[in-house]
């Protein structure tokens, strides 16, 4: 178990997770594989290493750093901008 800190915050009615291949990935003939498929190919997400998102609930906050993380960065981040704060942001 890792003991150490990189940063703490206080989450109040809220959630982040984080979806990624920091962990749990295999290297197979020197490329680094995700255990995180992409359905459009069949084949693991590649792009990014993490992606966290903060939302209201853990399950919205799940689905979206998992969908952001194999849409990639650019995508990813057009597609939160498109979504309505309400569904992710606490009215605090």
């Amino acid at each position: 178990m890792k003991k150490k800190y990189f940063a703490t915050f206080p989450l109040i009615d809220s959630a982040v997770e984080t979806s990624g291949s920091y962990e749990k990935y295999v290297t197979f003939n020197g490329k680094r594989y995700s255990h995180i498929i992409d359905p459009r190919t069949g084949y693991p997400a590649s792009g990014l290493v993490s992606v966290s998102v903060f939302a209201k609930k853990t399950e919205l906050a799940d689905a979206l750093a998992t969908s952001i993380f194999v849409m990639g960065k650019e995508v990813g981040i057009d597609f939160i901008n498109q979504l309505p704060s309400r569904m992710y942001c606490s009215n605090r």
